[in-house]
């Protein structure tokens, strides 16, 4: 699941939980899915940060910052 996805779902279990309407045991298979969820998109997000970590550090090695001059 994509991770924008998988935010939307959350928000729509947080509301689902926070509104106290289900049975004890559909609320914690709920908030079950939820945590899997949450795990699942915090690795993508962290792949995603390696990921750019990575364009960034490839790009010091080719662009050379130069100071810039307003006058």
């Amino acid at each position: 699941m994509k991770i924008e996805q998988a935010l939307a779902k959350l928000e729509e279990i947080t509301a689902t939980l926070e509104r106290g309407e289900l049975p004890l045991d559909d609320a914690i298979g709920l908030f079950e899915e939820g945590l899997a969820l949450a795990a699942d998109t915090k690795r993508q997000l962290d792949a995603a940060r390696l990921r750019v970590d990575q364009i960034v550090e490839q790009a010091r090695d080719t662009l050379a910052v130069e100071p810039f001059d307003v006058s």
